[in-house]
């Protein structure tokens, strides 16, 4: 048993932590769209204009939507998966240097 999931029975949260990877690629896109300067922000510590982004588009909504149309209402697109290949690739570009 590779995760404490597997023992317990619960073998549907791979492909929640997949998905949830995947949507927050998609938000993370939308919000640098809407907070240019977001990195700049959380290096100073800063997440004030972060949370209250995340409230307006994300938390406020509760659980109104189902995540498939959440996602169309928080960046007026269906789920996709280029956002997160790309934070990915910025990401790992800069540690491997490739």
């Amino acid at each position: 048993m590779q995760d404490t999931h597997w023992a317990s029975g619960l073998f549907g949260y791979f492909p929640s932590y997949a998905l949830g990877n995947i949507y927050g690629g998609q938000m993370l896109e939308k919000m640098a769209g809407d907070i240019p300067d977001y990195k700049k922000q959380v290096a100073k510590g800063s997440f004030k204009e972060i949370k209250e982004w995340l409230t307006k588009n994300v938390h406020g909504y509760g659980n109104l939507y189902d995540p498939a149309d959440l996602i169309k209402v928080i960046t007026g697109d269906e789920l996709r998966i280029e956002p997160f290949f790309n934070y990915l690739d910025e990401k790992f570009s800069k540690l491997y240097g490739y």
